[in-house]
């Protein structure tokens, strides 16, 4: 054998030796990843306690009402002040599958009377007939008022987050009461300001407004002058000693004002502009104060003279409907 075949016959020999190397060391090396894995594998977690939040007594109430129904069935039409209701409110309980929830247990809040600082609500309780009805008839009305008659389901306590919660299962209905001034009258001091903050005249719109409804025992009282702006005692006093406190029932006064001057849009578009009536009103009997209001109304027109007249048009209206539910 040649020196040169001898040479081939050890690189051959290396070479196998090498290849015999690398599979050993890759057996191991897959050895020891599967035993790490089985390891791991039989390796058990530590249980954790899941932690949760126990439900309140609200929590459970508000689920127990899954599925339950409130709706308004009627409702009476509006009266005036001194009146009853012709019908009764009538409102349904109804389960998810459209059976009559009888015996539930619900709750109506109706006004009861009003202040100057606002009505005053007072709660019923009721039980629910084998129809899942209840049926309220108030009493006599002794103030005006537009607001609204809501039942709901009897809350199991007083927590701060029921009445939030119960909202879903509310029913609502109108409660309409006009207020006697059509058939009692009243004298006007509402006076128009200009846009430079003066006062010009008698607001001739609240006047017209009252006019359109029907209202007409309404006009501009015997007392007159600018002088007697923001002074309300004096007013009722001196209208009082003219009057008397029988020949009609309300004073209003007030004024109407520019809280924004007529402004013209940026983009050329027209104008608008801001007017605020403050409006406040006393019995002619006693002289105590019964309604006080603050309304604003933004006007947009083609033109300043647009602009204005829509404005006082549609404030106008908005405080005699709020009068008439007011007083």
């Amino acid at each position: 054998m040649t020196e040169s075949e001898l040479f081939k016959m050890k690189r051959i020999k290396i070479v196998f030796l090498s290849l015999i190397s690398i599979t050993l060391l890759t057996s191991c090396a897959t050895t020891t990843v599967e035993s790490q894995s089985k390891t791991t594998s039989n390796h058990k977690t530590p249980s954790r306690e899941i932690e949760t939040k126990k439900e309140t007594a609200e929590d459970l109430f508000i689920k127990s009402l899954e599925g339950i129904t409130i709706t308004n069935v009627s409702s009476p039409k509006e009266i005036t002040k001194g009146r009853s209701f012709s019908k009764p409110f009538v409102f349904s309980a109804k389960k998810a599958d459209g059976s009559a929830a009888e015996g539930f247990a619900l709750t109506l809040e109706y006004p009861v009377s009003k202040s100057i600082e606002g009505i005053n609500f007072e709660k019923i309780d009721f039980v629910t007939d084998s129809e899942g009805n209840i049926y309220f008839t108030p009493a006599q009305t002794t103030f005006a008022a537009k607001t609204k008659v809501n039942v709901y389901p009897t809350p199991i306590s007083d927590d701060a987050s029921l009445p939030e919660r119960l909202k879903p299962y509310t029913a609502s209905a109108d409660w309409k009461v006009k207020s006697d001034i059509a058939s009692k009258g009243a004298v006007l001091f509402i006076w128009d300001y200009n846009e430079k903050d003066r006062p010009v005249n008698n607001s001739y719109n609240i006047q017209a407004e009252f006019r359109c409804r029907g209202i007409t025992m309404v006009g501009n009282g015997p007392v007159n002058e600018t002088s007697y702006i923001g002074k309300p005692n004096a007013l009722y006093k001196d209208t009082y000693d003219i009057i008397g406190g029988t020949q009609y029932g309300y004073l209003i006064y007030g004024t109407i004002k520019f809280e924004q001057p007529v402004t013209e849009n940026e983009n050329g578009s027209g104008y608008y502009c801001l007017l605020k009536a403050e409006i406040e009103a006393v019995n002619m009997k006693n002289g105590s104060k019964i309604y006080t209001s603050v309304i604003t109304y933004e006007s947009k027109g083609k033109n300043w003279n647009e602009c204005v007249s829509k404005g006082k048009d549609k404030l106008s209206q908005l405080v005699v409907d709020d009068l008439i539910y007011g007083l």
